[in-house]
């Protein structure tokens, strides 16, 4: 079965990922003007940038010199360019030729966007900022991570149409390997009565068109803890012939072992007890090897939809080099 997304994959890198990236901006902008402009602060904050007001205003009694209106809405024009490297450095000398595609506007951005933040050098981006300062422009350095977080903190629960989206686009941003820190991601997605299936042949299905990203690692999560995690060692869309004991991975993408083959095949059969087909449009996640943890949210519910988890980021250091010493580190610690 293929793949439905928001996102289109293309082999072209760069205009690809720069048109994506417009897109989804739009689409925000167009959901929600002001979960728009709380995205643009949340991108600035970090690097002391303010953007000057609000770009929509309301007022009242305002004055045209010759009388007074009673009230007006005006929009403030904006306009934001963005610039993306893959790979390597910025040219200094072609962003300062980007400047050029500002005139009058009121806002001017230009977004440099890269995988990670260390592609500019501070001194550069420095000068890069007093030289777009000269002619009104607010230059701002980010990440597809940091995108991808951004956009989030703005949406709710229950937004759900603009939270799929992101998913994509984040999915879409790891398929090329733009998020660097995927190596550190711990992927929990709420597994219920499946529970014990999971963890006995070690392993997790969903439906291939479910946008997921590359993580390192998966959580088994049940009753508002990760009870166990493993290292994913492959992803395989399959379609499985039970009668036969047949597996067949679509595409051909990975090779599986015999062992690997008859897991998913009990898991087949392991799903049709609760009647469910995952016989063919499902892909799965197999690791070598699991080990009990306990890492517990402390909110109440359960989780709506699956999280990720950046490990070094939840344990305050560097990860350990084997799946036990990391599942007992996990363990005492919690998460909302």
């Amino acid at each position: 079965m293929s793949e439905i997304h928001y996102f289109p994959r293309y082999s072209q890198p760069e205009n690809v990922v720069t048109n994506n990236t417009l897109l989804l901006l739009l689409r925000l902008h167009q959901f929600n003007r002001f979960k728009f402009e709380q995205f643009m602060d949340l991108v600035c904050e970090d690097q002391e940038i303010e953007l000057a007001g609000s770009w929509l205003q309301f007022r009242q009694q305002m004055g045209s010199g010759k009388s007074v209106v009673d009230g007006f809405i005006a929009q403030d024009s904006l306009k934001i360019a963005v610039e993306t490297k893959l790979k390597g450095s910025f040219d200094s000398q072609q962003l300062e030729n980007h400047f050029g595609v500002f005139h009058g506007e009121q806002h001017k951005v230009l977004i440099l966007l890269s995988p990670a933040l260390a592609e500019i050098p501070t001194a550069q981006l420095v000068l890069l900022r007093r030289q777009a300062e000269l002619q009104d422009i607010q230059l701002i350095h980010a990440s597809f991570h940091d995108i991808v977080m951004k956009v989030r903190r703005c949406l709710s629960e229950h937004d759900e149409e603009m939270r799929a989206l992101i998913s994509d686009y984040e999915s879409f941003c790891s398929e090329l390997g733009l998020l660097p820190r995927d190596q550190y991601t711990l992927f929990v997605p709420p597994c219920g009565r499946s529970f014990e299936m999971n963890e006995r042949l070690r392993l997790y299905y969903c439906p291939a068109t479910w946008s997921r990203r590359k993580a390192k690692y998966i959580g088994i999560y049940k009753d508002r803890k990760v009870r166990a995690i493993g290292e994913i060692s492959k992803t395989a869309v399959c379609t499985i012939d039970v009668p036969h004991c047949v597996v067949t991975v679509d595409g051909d993408t990975v090779a599986l072992t015999p062992e690997e083959k008859e897991r998913i095949i009990d898991a087949t059969n392991d799903a049709r007890s609760y009647g469910w087909d995952i016989t063919s449009g499902h892909k799965f996640y197999l690791c070598d090897s699991m080990g009990p943890t306990e890492f517990r949210k402390t909110s109440s519910g359960g989780i709506m939809g699956h999280r990720y988890f950046d490990l070094e980021h939840v344990l305050g250091s560097s990860l350990p080099k084997d799946l036990t010493s990391l599942a007992t580190a996990l363990r005492g610690h919690e998460w909302k």
